[in-house]
């Protein structure tokens, strides 16, 4: 069975020259700024990890490796890293940039990568607008300069879903044993990547329905099996080599499935959703495999964490399902619009419009170079660093510093590089809590939850707001204040 789209209208030299220059358009992009951006606190959980290197699940440690490889490249000795020294970080030589540089690279290799092993399925033409699509994309620049493990797990996982369907259209069990190699990857980087199972499961399925054949051979057949089983085995032995740790992602508050649905939106981005839909509807017919797969790779794993975050609602149960899991997704919108837009080009240029038939990409791309203007000033991260460089100089000695973050409040010991920061359950979240504070106190807070609105509103009556800092998103929960409570003073005994 020959590939789908035989589009080689495009000579190869001049394929591969375009390819390099969205490559590097690309590398322009995800460096610049790189180190500018205030830490995401789970990027110290991946410099803590990175301290530990070797420790812990088996299911993340692969997705760790470009940070440590990043780190170590760049002279910090992780072996000095403390896993709970958060505040000496800083003169270990942990930067911003140190901890994303290797992710960051992973981001910028992922655009040749996928359009190398895009061109038989898709086509010259289709491969580079998806690309290119990809290079200026918002959400994935965002992964690319965070320090943590998706950017490798996208790559990974968009690798081993176009190697199946290359596998199976051209029968390889070369190719098969790669797509195995790779969802594996994928899994260790983050085990979410397992949900692409459903993809393929829904592939075999629209064949058999469609009474066409599958096209794996017997050994492709047996390494794909083997792959999903090795990666359940490892998530058994992890449950139950770290119960503890399971334990507590499980107990943390998750994202609802109005939530994820609204993300799917936002961060694919409307109007290249828009165009994919359209695609979808116009291509279903002329080329059914391809789109149907992309559609399935699009909508069956965010479906899946949906229906998580649904039922552990409906049982009253906790389930730690964040919107970031179904990033893994955004390749399937990207590709299946840039073969509606391919189709679009090819019939413009038969009727010789050639501007006409680049009206429809530059469109997309200008949309998301447009989403990508709001992203540099702050990279839709909470702006600790200049909170606590706000703080830091005005603290006085016997002044405390309390930090609504995680359960360790690492932002605040890694910013103000000191460990007498007040514990994370001392945190005024009630007017009771806040009169139990016997010093004058820093608070610095996340204003406003993407799940619980408006926290803490006590603060703005019983303390003085000093400073915000907002971000350019169109949600408000990222913006960080910064309050200053007085302790009243003790009545003054009669006389």
């Amino acid at each position: 069975m020959t590939a789908p789209d035989n589009d080689k209208s495009e000579p190869i030299r001049l394929f591969w020259l375009i390819l390099l220059l969205i490559t590097v358009l690309a590398g322009g992009m995800r460096l610049y700024k790189l180190g500018d951006y205030s830490f995401w606190e789970d990027e110290l959980y991946t410099v803590r990890s990175v301290g530990t290197f070797g420790e812990g699940q088996l299911s993340k440690q692969f997705g760790h490796l470009p940070s440590v490889i990043g780190m170590k490249a760049n002279g910090i000795d992780t072996s000095q890293i403390e896993r709970d020294n958060v505040a000496q970080w800083q003169s270990l030589g942990v930067t911003q940039w140190r901890v994303r540089i290797g992710p960051c690279i992973v981001g910028i290799l992922t655009i040749p990568l996928l359009g190398f092993v895009s061109r038989r399925l898709l086509g010259d033409r289709a491969t580079l607008i998806a690309v290119l699509i990809l290079a200026v994309s918002p959400w994935h620049l965002f992964w690319s300069q965070a320090g943590r493990f998706y950017a490798i797990q996208f790559l990974c996982y968009n690798l081993a879903l176009i190697w199946y369907l290359r596998a199976s259209l051209e029968r390889s069990t070369r190719i098969a044993a790669l797509s195995s190699v790779a969802l594996v990857l994928a899994y260790m980087a983050q085990p979410p990547a397992i949900l692409i199972c459903l993809v393929l499961v829904a592939d075999v399925a629209f064949c058999l329905i469609r009474r066409e054949p599958i096209g794996l051979t017997k050994t492709g057949w047996a390494l794909g099996i083997s792959a999903g089983l090795l990666c359940v085995g490892v998530q058994l032995y992890d449950m139950f080599s770290n119960a503890d740790a399971y334990q507590y992602h499980s107990s943390l508050e998750g994202h609802s499935w109005k939530i994820i649905a609204a993300s799917m939106v936002l961060r694919n981005h409307p109007v290249l959703l828009a165009v994919a839909g359209l695609s979808l509807l116009g291509l279903v017919r002329k080329k059914t495999r391809l789109v149907s797969y992309l559609a399935a790779a699009g909508i069956l794993p965010v479906a899946a964490l949906m229906g998580l975050a649904l039922v552990s609602q409906l049982l009253g149960k906790d389930s730690y399902v964040h919107e970031r899991y179904t990033f893994i997704v955004h390749f399937a919108w990207v590709t299946l619009a840039a073969v509606g837009l391919s189709a679009v080009w090819e019939s413009a240029q038969a009727h010789k419009g050639k501007l006409i038939a680049a009206a429809a990409v530059a469109a997309v791309a200008v949309s998301l170079l447009w989403t990508d203007l709001g992203y540099y000033p702050d990279g839709y991260r909470r702006r600790w660093q200049e909170a606590f460089a706000y703080v830091k100089p005005l603290r006085q000695p016997g002044e405390d510093v309390a930090c609504y973050s995680s359960m360790r409040t690492p932002i605040a010991r890694y910013y103000l590089q000191t460990d007498d920061v007040l514990d994370f359950a001392a945190f005024p979240t009630s007017p009771r809590k806040l009169a139990e504070l016997k010093r004058p106190t820093w608070l610095v807070v996340p204003a406003v939850s993407a799940t619980r609105g408006e926290m803490f509103e006590h603060l703005n009556t019983d303390t003085d707001l000093k400073c915000y800092y907002d971000l350019r998103v169109l949600q408000p929960f990222a913006s960080i204040r910064v309050y200053y409570y007085t302790p009243p003073k003790p009545p003054h005994p009669a006389d």
